[in-house]
């Protein structure tokens, strides 16, 4: 577990240094946004590669085995319910057919030269979880929409070794080189899913992490790809004397759960408890000495997997309200979003999450949603696609 804390067609083009491929250009929209908050605003999904058909997998009970589908039909994906080719494939097109931009890919360290494979511990199948990146790069609709890479560091997937770090970057530049790799301002977009666990796994020691950044970023440029920007997740709000400070170009975080006594156990509490305190911490790292992309929630209800805090999942009325709420705080808050080379920002925000649903965090269509959640995405952000090249 992660991180908890038909219109007629119009044409709009956006400002420079918006959403790229290789060479940064132009991105106009084929459907206009809902209202003036919405507008130049990049909608990302953080994407969970996590579901095999292998046996331990997420749709099983974790104390018995039993497959929870039975007892949470409503959410069953509908356009697949295993990471495989044929799943990302459809994923990409409904994605991008209702508005969104990119996917953050959740990618893990595994096969690290210091790491035997796993025994028989439940794990001996987490090499599977990069399918998402490997699968997105191969799709031959992979030019519909972007990605990025959101390294995912935290316990127990942990870089320590110069020769697992080099492992890493040797994966990350591959997929850098992809042409439906994210850039802002011509910048390529990289996350630490934590940037306190980098900061620990440097052993605390600012030089070593600006060590291995500055390393990532030459390796970035000798292979002809370019500047990069980069995001440190899960910092908290940077203030004056904050270790990041001087280290990452801006804050993010993949979500934020409240934890109150009143939220535990027992029935699902409401919706809007969940949504006002994500929007809390949003509001709190706005404030922040460096820029930050905000997060939404779909949803927080790990029932399937014996959570023991339970929000309602949003109705459609919740859910396009919480779009709104996001897109007016993306335009009346300067320090939302990420960095321009100029100095300003684009406006951008992750939802968690595209398929998290053992978690309760899915915008992918389900039995029980079906396409509710896209659709609100639409209707709110519209649909934006690259222009030819200027």
């Amino acid at each position: 577990m992660r991180y908890h804390l038909s219109v007629p067609f119009l044409c709009l083009f956006l400002t420079a240094g918006l959403l790229a491929s290789c060479a940064a250009g132009a991105v106009r929209y084929s459907r206009m946004p809902a209202n003036a908050d919405a507008a130049d605003t990049l909608v990302g999904i953080d994407y969970f590669a996590g579901w095999w058909p292998e046996s331990p997998n997420k749709w099983q009970d974790r104390r018995t085995g039993h497959d929870w589908r039975a007892d949470y039909p409503e959410r069953v994906p509908l356009l697949g319910e295993f990471n495989n080719q044929e799943t990302m494939d459809r994923e990409i097109v409904a994605a991008a057919d209702y508005g969104v931009d990119f996917f953050a890919i959740l990618w893990y360290p595994v096969g690290l030269p210091s790491r035997s494979e796993r025994g028989n511990d439940g794990r001996r199948h987490e090499r599977n979880l990069n399918r998402g990146l490997d699968d997105f790069m191969a799709s031959p609709n992979a030019g519909r929409m972007k990605f990025f890479v959101e390294f995912c560091n935290h316990q127990p997937f942990r870089v320590v070794t110069d020769e697992d770090w080099n492992y890493c970057t040797g994966v990350w530049l591959k997929a850098m080189a992809h042409p439906s790799y994210l850039r802002v301002g011509g910048r390529l977009v990289f996350k630490f899913h934590s940037g306190g666990r980098f900061y620990e796994d440097c052993d605390g020691d600012i030089q070593k992490c600006r060590a291995r950044l500055n390393d990532l970023r030459d390796k970035v440029r000798k292979a002809g790809l370019g500047e990069m920007v980069i995001c440190g997740g899960n910092m908290g709000p940077v203030k004056e004397g904050h270790w990041a400070l001087g280290l990452f170009d801006f804050g993010g975080d993949y979500n934020a759960v409240l934890v109150e006594e009143k939220a535990k156990g027992g029935p699902d509490q409401p919706f809007a408890l969940e949504a006002d305190f994500a929007a809390r911490i949003r509001e709190e790292r706005s404030r922040s000495l460096i820029p930050y992309m905000p997060f939404l929630l779909a949803g927080w209800n790990p029932r399937p997997w014996h959570g023991t805090t339970n929000f309602a999942l949003p109705t459609r009325a919740q859910w396009k309200a919480e779009l709104e709420r996001v897109a007016r705080e993306l335009s009346a808050n300067p320090n939302l979003g990420i960095p321009l080379p100029d100095g300003r920002l684009q406006k951008a925000f992750n939802i968690y999450a595209w398929n998290e649903f053992g978690e309760g965090g899915f915008v992918a269509p389900t039995r029980g949603d079906g396409y509710m959640k896209l659709e609100c995405i639409r209707e709110v952000f519209g649909v934006k696609k690259p222009s030819e090249k200027p």
